[in-house]
């Protein structure tokens, strides 16, 4: 008898674990032998208030928890001093930087238009200008001592 009352047993024992303490959730075959060791076994009534205790466990963690927007922002503050973002972020913190890039090279562009379209300023008259020696001394010697005597 008690060969088949612990077999019954660890059979209630196995179903709960399982199913949980709801008798809708048990298994239909299994439900007149819980329902009787339920009745008459103490080892049954505590297995079987532990699964209630932890079935209510898990539906109170079931519930979304509600926090307020204050929170929600006092969190998302902290966060972005915690975490600067990426590195090239931290190195360039204007925003994207494509705009600047993107203006620099307009520069650049507009720069080498206007170099290569302007008229030649200079021609070849003025040559003789560009080849003068912008020095009074004939040699580097003179502009030595020219620089000595200062």
């Amino acid at each position: 008898m008690k060969e088949i009352l612990s077999a019954e047993l660890e059979r209630f024992k196995e179903v709960v674990e399982a199913y949980g303490a709801r008798e809708e959730a048990w298994p239909v075959k299994d439900v007149q032998m819980m329902k009787r060791l339920q009745a008459s076994s103490d080892v049954a009534r505590s297995l079987l208030r532990q699964e209630q205790k932890f079935d209510q466990l898990l539906d109170d963690l079931a519930q979304p928890a509600t926090y307020s927007s204050d929170l929600l922002g006092r969190v998302l503050v902290s966060s972005e001093d915690i975490n600067p973002g990426p590195f090239l972020k931290s190195l360039w913190p204007f925003g994207s930087i494509w705009q600047p890039a993107a203006g620099m090279a307009m520069a650049a562009c507009l720069g080498i238009l206007l170099g290569f379209s302007s008229p030649n300023i200079i021609d070849n008259s003025d040559e003789y200008a560009l080849t003068e020696t912008f020095f009074t001394g004939g040699t580097m010697s003179d502009l030595g001592s020219d620089y000595e005597n200062l």
